[in-house]
């Protein structure tokens, strides 16, 4: 997976704020806390001052100058000074921050209960409630030592091997449908390397596929907490919400899974998105999503039949009828069926139209010019290979 890191960010409020610090501060005694030294880690803007002699000399001592600024700040008298050190201190990610950030979930403004909670996710790659500060208690007073220690050494080269083995055999369990098997080995490489978002991220899969959606997406939180730049587990809490028939949660988190996706490779958003649309009979803009999805999916030489099953059904609603045959034989190459009863409405609706598709089957996906733009076909199985899920036993394409 593409691993990249989310680029520095203030509120208006909190720049505005740090510029007034530093331009009305005195030395000593002018504010509740010494301000340290200003570089990019706490001001977000880079102050250099090579006549200083107090300068780091290396960026582990500018990281712990910064860690200390900030926890500092955790006390501050402005709540959008204590708001925005949380948040830089999720950004650092540094662990001796951790005691610091529980305590601040207790913080009588929201936003800084949040933003400490964000930079506990972080940092941690645990994800209790925000409102949970027993749980984030007892699990540091239990934890914190060996969490420490495995910080700064991080996992051994042995436990490393063992939890890619195991994640292998999560993969195999998790393809074959043996979903309590598959948690079992996702769970043991969970435990033996933390760091590795893609473990968290599987045994979310897995345990989804068990209907525990809420378990599932406490997984992805987490997955988040460790990589936030990674849209799969987006998907996948979108995907939780949808399995709930909560579609607004879920088009939400799709969407957001879109705006993360950099390298524009995810399908499903836009597969999911389009069918919304077109169960709500805005068909133009399920049309727009499901060619999306399309695009994508074989750009990446996917070729799922639920894609042209749903494109079927668009072209159908806005009586296109030749793009829609052209879709049901796209389903039909991929060895799958669609219902009978919607096919014979696409029959009968070109028949009407003087074509009919089963005496002349080129003519029924060739359109009279001027009439619609021809639907695009899928490559055809014993031409091109087939990736992904279409090839591993899809699911049946459900009845229109």
């Amino acid at each position: 997976m593409v691993r990249t890191f989310r680029a520095l960010r203030w509120t208006c409020a909190g720049l505005a704020c740090a510029f007034v610090l530093g331009a009305g501060a005195k030395e000593e005694g002018a504010s509740d806390f010494d301000r340290g030294y200003k570089d990019e880690l706490e001001k977000g803007v880079v102050v250099k001052d090579l006549q200083r002699k107090d300068k780091p000399k290396n960026d582990k001592e500018a990281n712990a100058r910064a860690v200390s600024y900030h926890v500092k700040n955790l006390s501050d008298k402005d709540p959008a000074i204590r708001e925005n050190s949380a948040e830089m201190l999720g950004l650092i990610q540094s662990p001796d921050a951790v005691p610091y950030l529980i305590e601040a979930l207790q913080d009588k403004h929201l936003m800084v209960q949040l933003k400490a909670h964000a930079a506990l996710i972080k940092i941690t790659g645990k994800n209790f409630d925000y409102r949970d500060y027993p749980a984030w208690k007892n699990w540091w007073l239990t934890n914190s030592k060996e969490f420490l220690q495995q910080k700064e050494s991080g996992p051994s080269d042995v436990a490393k091997v063992r939890a890619m083995h195991s994640n292998t055999l999560g993969l195999n369990a998790l393809s074959a449908g043996e979903f309590a098997l598959a948690i079992n080995y996702f769970r043991d490489a969970v435990n033996q390397d933390p760091e590795i978002p893609d473990y968290k991220n599987n045994l979310g899969l897995a345990v989804m596929e068990t209907g525990a959606f809420i378990d599932a997406m406490h997984y992805f939180q987490e997955t988040i907490g460790l990589n936030d730049a990674l849209p799969q587990p987006y998907m996948n809490i979108g995907t939780c919400y949808a399995r709930m028939g909560r579609q607004i949660e879920a088009q939400h988190w799709f969407r957001k899974a879109l705006t993360v996706d950099k390298d524009g490779k995810l399908w499903e958003p836009f597969w999911t998105l389009g069918k919304e649309y077109l169960k709500n009979g805005e068909n133009y803009m399920a049309m727009e999503l499901l060619e999306q999805a399309r695009a994508k999916a074989q750009g990446n030489n996917h070729f799922d039949p639920r894609i042209y099953r749903d494109l079927a059904l668009a072209h159908y609603a806005l009586d296109q009828y030749y793009s829609a045959w052209t879709e049901i034989k796209n389903v039909e190459a991929l060895g799958f069926e669609l219902d009978k009863g919607f096919v014979q409405k696409v029959r009968d609706a070109l028949k009407a139209q003087g074509v009919d598709p089963d005496k002349d089957p080129l003519k029924a996906t060739t359109q009279p010019a001027g009439t619609e733009s021809e639907a695009p076909r899928a490559p055809s199985p014993a031409t091109e290979p087939m990736t992904g899920r279409a090839d591993k036993g899809a699911p049946s394409p459900q009845s229109p």
